[in-house]
This record gives structure tokens, C-alpha cells and sequence, in this order.
């Protein structure tokens, strides 16, 4: 048997059944001999997979079967509108299972993982549902929903909201008034600026990622888990956060059961010592108001917000760009759930059942608790 580069070789046969668990990782135009990763690619974001897929299209007779095993991102990832429209224009969608149990079926995977299963040839039609379900390592598949896909072919095929018959809030934290960025601090890049004590008024306390826990304060706490780290500035920075914020976990660990966990800075923090930064594993949000705030922790710490999130990303690392596209309930209707039922659950779901769009306002033109 000899083995080839796939997408270099020149391959001519047509087959009736193609399957294929293609690798993962970003390649440069330079490395590939023709434009085709323009049909299933967005710019600058050029992943092998992607490309085995439309190989995979170019070898299947009309009518034949396709298998493709593909990060879980590729299902309503932005990045991927390119390669959702190429097999919606070039198969019919069948099948998309999500594998549960990933470290029961592959071994040392990092993403979560899906199954999707297409017939090539024809086009897929406005009106066909496609099976949803469970792949786990044992037993058949098993379907928990047929959906309708969005009318737009580059649409999220799995987003909440955005599937017919499927209640979606339709906001963002842009319509909280939400603020985000990536931590500032490298602390393997510049740690002859780290201190074990306050020397001065610019030696500002360090939060890791690791001092994060969901629905907490956060206070920071050294790495090896005695004092407090601090970051020396030689002046004032704009990377010094002096204001209440949250801090979220940027890379999680696969085998945590969320993806999403954020937790507020406690207040006796900026009392204290009147800011703080964080590591660059860890992501910044900021609001208008501490009732906004506290009411995003909670929402960006439930299960509805955690399974829309994982919905776009695939990945153990969590991306600003990412968190800034997932659907919420709109403010209005948040904080009206908060104050009928509490900071539950069910709260969040009631908040995207009574979400509308005239409730997309800024939340200093609604009442926070």
C-alpha cells in the first residue's frame, strides 16, 4: 500500500462511498497547487479539513455517499460560512451527529467532534430536514431532531435561534454594553517585571486563570498558591483594569464540563489596590454598571449560554470573536426573568421566551437589578 499527500496527488476515480477523518490545522495559500480552497475557505483561515472535504465531493459519483468526521466548529463557526454553503450547494445534508463521549471514541482528541452525512450530486433543498442526533462509542446513532436549515446557505446550521421553530434571543453582549479583551499579561515573556510584594502604587496584583472559579469572586492569588503575584508598570497603562470587570478562563480543559467559566473581580480588589491585571489566558469584560455585570457573569456561567457557545467553537480555548457572536436574551428581557425567578436556570430560559427585538436596548435605557 502507498501512501500519498491526498491533496497533492492526482486522483481521477469516482467512488459511491467516500469517508474520511481528515486532519486539522491552518495551511497557507502557498502550499497548496490551485485556488479550490476558495470554495470552501474564508481568507486567511485556510484548515486542511475544509480542503479534504471538497476533495472528498470531487470523488464521489452523483448519488454517492459522503461520511466526513470534522470539529464540531465547522457547523456554525463564522469562519466556516464558505465550506456550510459548498456542501449545501453541492449534497443534500442527511445526518449530523455530535460524538458525546469523545475520549471513548478517539484518543487524545482536543475539539469536539462531529459526523455529518451527505449524498453528492444534488443540491440541498429549502424544505429537507436533516437528523440531529448522538454519535457515543457504543450503540447506533440516535436522533433527537429534525431540523429545517436556514434559508441563508452560510448560516450556523445548529445556533439557537436561528432555526425554525426554535425560540433565539437574538442579542449579543455588544447590546449589554459589553466590553471585551484578552488578558495583557505574558508572564513567560516578561517575568523579570513579576513581584512576590506592592513595591509602589504601579505594581498592580495579577489574576491567572487559574484563581477563576464560576460564580465567585475572583481574587488573585499566586501561582503557587501562597501570596499574591503583582506586574510592575513603569507608568500608567491602559492595560490596567480600574474599574469592576469579570474574568473569564480563555483555555479550558476538554474535560471540564463547561466551556464557559467566568467569575466577577471582588470589589475589595480595586479597594485595595486600586486595579489589577490579568494573564493573557484570561479575558476581560467590562459593562456599564455592576447590576449589568452581575447579571452577565450569571448568564455567561449557565448551561443555555455554555451549549450556544459550543455551538460556535469546537475548541477548548475560547475566542473574543466567538464570544462576541453567541445569542443572548435580550437585557430587558434578562433582567425581568432575574427579578420574577432569581438567578436560575430557569430565569435564562424564560429570558429568551419572552426576548423581542424592540428589547435590544442599551442597558443604561433599562432598569438593572
Amino acid at each position: 500500500m502507498t501512501a500519498k499527500d491526498a491533496l497533492r496527488a492526482r486522483l481521477s476515480d469516482a467512488y459511491d462511498l467516500v469517508i474520511a477523518n481528515p486532519p486539522y490545522g491552518r495551511v497557507f495559500p502557498g502550499e497548496l497547487r490551485s485556488n479550490a480552497w476558495q470554495d470552501v475557505c474564508h481568507p486567511g483561515h485556510i484548515n486542511r479539513y475544509a480542503l479534504f472535504a471538497e476533495l472528498c465531493f470531487r470523488l464521489a459519483k452523483p448519488g454517492a455517499l459522503i461520511a466526513l468526521v470534522l470539529p464540531s466548529s465547522f457547523i456554525a463557526g463564522p469562519l466556516y460560512g464558505r465550506l456550510r454553503t459548498f456542501m449545501r450547494e453541492n449534497g443534500q445534508v442527511l445526518t449530523l451527529g455530535s460524538v458525546t463521549t469523545r475520549d471513548d471514541v478517539f484518543v487524545d482528541v482536543a475539539q469536539d467532534v462531529s459526523i455529518v452525512v451527505l449524498r453528492a450530486g444534488t443540491p440541498h433543498r429549502v424544505d429537507q430536514a436533516v437528523s440531529f442526533g448522538k454519535v457515543g462509542a457504543f450503540g447506533p446513532f440516535r436522533p433527537s431532531a429534525a431540523c429545517i436549515l436556514p434559508d441563508d446557505l452560510d448560516e450556523p446550521w445548529m445556533i439557537a435561534g436561528k432555526q425554525r421553530g426554535t425560540v433565539g434571543g437574538g442579542a449579543s453582549l455588544v447590546d449589554y454594553g459589553a466590553v471585551l479583551r484578552t488578558g495583557y499579561f505574558v508572564w513567560n515573556r516578561e517575568g523579570d517585571r513579576m513581584r512576590r510584594g506592592q513595591r509602589s502604587k504601579l505594581d498592580l496584583p495579577l489574576i491567572w486563570a487559574c484563581n477563576i472559579r464560576p460564580n465567585r469572586f475572583c481574587r488573585p492569588r499566586a501561582k503557587k498558591r501562597t501570596g499574591t503575584d503583582f506586574v510592575h508598570f513603569s507608568e500608567d497603562s491602559p492595560a490596567i483594569v480600574r474599574t469592576n470587570a469579570i474574568v473569564i478562563q480563555r483555555t479550558t480543559n476538554s474535560s471540564q464540563p463547561r466551556r464557559l467559566i467566568a467569575a466577577r473581580v471582588s470589589p475589595s480588589v480595586l479597594k485595595r489596590w486600586g486595579g489589577f491585571v490579568s494573564e493573557n489566558h484570561t479575558i476581560v469584560v467590562t459593562a456599564p454598571n455592576v447590576g449589568t455585570l452581575n447579571a452577565l457573569c450569571f448568564l455567561l456561567n449557565s448551561a443555555a449560554v455554555d451549549a450556544r457557545y459550543r455551538q460556535l467553537s469546537g475548541t477548548a480555548s475560547i475566542s473574543v470573536n466567538l464570544l462576541r457572536e453567541v445569542d443572548l436574551p435580550a437585557p430587558e428581557a434578562l433582567f425581568q426573568a432575574i427579578a420574577e425567578l432569581g438567578y436560575c436556570e430557569a430565569a435564562i430560559a424564560r429570558a429568551y421566551a419572552i426576548s423581542k427585538p424592540h428589547d435590544r436596548r442599551r442597558p443604561h435605557e433599562v432598569k438593572a437589578l
